[in-house]
């Protein structure tokens, strides 16, 4: 999630390291330590770097010298430069988030073509070169949340998807995952998505407050990700309706678990992804150590947490900390 750039997986308050760290041990079949490189969406993100603590503290349990490097905003045109740089320094295999499905998939296939392989967690690439893809599947999670909305909501009414732009392959997928749950549902009524870019969360609680003055009737919003789960929970501490509408904020970064506390938003979808960066180093080396029979794609479940559920172990072992 990453944005002031784009926050998919993903607001920004991160203090990832965009450097290298290593640990002591050895990995490979003949004891050749691996190195595995990470490249996240951007470095502003609590999700990344969340990510990035689950894959340095993989690393540091496999004895794989871990390099992390990343952009600071959620571009492609600031990731392409990165991944150069990565392959410069010659990783035995790469981890990366891409930021668009299909400016890094030429890229990524130029660094396999140097006999790089390389792994996505998160968003996904148009190319079918990657080993592996481990994500929390956004499908499922735009589901979960749309049931959510509904459980909090049973009588219905208007409710509105806030998406961040077309083409971030995570957004569009919790957007099916979002429709699919409501279709057919004629207590509800889906209002037209709205696109809040690739900025502030202040141009996300304008558009949420002008919906929320021209619906009287919406009763819930599904934001799609950090930017917009912090402008949906502000828009409605504005209109004083806390605690009147539903509001599911995608993520669980700090500001989010806040915001849940307080009531402006009434549950998050927690990709978990401190597991989804463990799960990172342990392909790599299971691939770098001959297993050619990993599946290509790997969807995780996301996890719904509800203020009531906020303190339970699965739910603190999956926000964004």
């Amino acid at each position: 999630m990453g944005t002031a750039a784009v926050l998919v997986a993903s607001g920004c308050s991160s203090s990832q390291p965009a450097g290298s760290t290593s640990a002591s041990g050895s990995s490979g079949k003949a004891g050749k330590r691996h190195k595995v490189a990470f490249i996240p969406g951007c470095t502003c993100d609590p999700y990344y770097s969340a990510e990035t603590a689950g894959f340095q503290a993989a690393a540091k349990s496999a004895g794989v010298d871990a390099i992390v490097q990343g952009p600071a905003n959620f571009t492609a045109s600031e990731q392409i430069p990165v991944l150069q740089a990565v392959v410069q320094k010659r990783p035995d295999a790469i981890v990366i988030d891409p930021t668009d499905a299909k400016a890094l998939a030429a890229p990524i296939e130029a660094a396999i073509a140097q006999g790089i392989p390389v792994m996505t967690t998160g968003n996904n690439v148009n190319t079918d070169k990657i080993f592996t893809a481990i994500a929390a599947s956004s499908v499922k999670g735009g589901q979960l949340g749309a049931e959510e909305l509904m459980r909090q909501k049973p009588k219905g009414g208007e409710v509105v998807f806030v998406h961040i732009k077309p083409g971030i392959s995570s957004i569009d997928d919790r957007e099916a995952g979002f429709k699919k749950a409501f279709k057919g549902k004629s207590k509800y009524k889906v209002l037209s998505n709205l696109y809040a870019g690739n900025d502030s969360a202040t141009q996300a609680a304008g558009l949420v407050s002008a919906t929320l003055s021209a619906h009287p009737n919406l009763t819930a919003i599904f934001a799609s990700n950090v930017i917009t789960a912090q402008g949906a929970a502000n828009a409605v501490k504005t209109a004083g309706k806390t605690g009147k509408i539903a509001v599911v904020g995608y993520d669980a970064g700090p500001q989010e678990v806040a915001d849940l506390q307080a009531g402006t938003l009434t549950a998050l979808v927690s990709q978990n992804p401190s597991q989804i960066g463990h799960l990172a180093i342990e392909n790599a080396v299971k691939y770098l150590n001959g297993d050619k029979n990993i599946p290509k794609d790997q969807p995780l479940d996301p996890l719904v947490i509800t203020k009531a559920t906020l303190n339970d172990p699965k739910s603190q072992t999956a926000l964004y900390k």
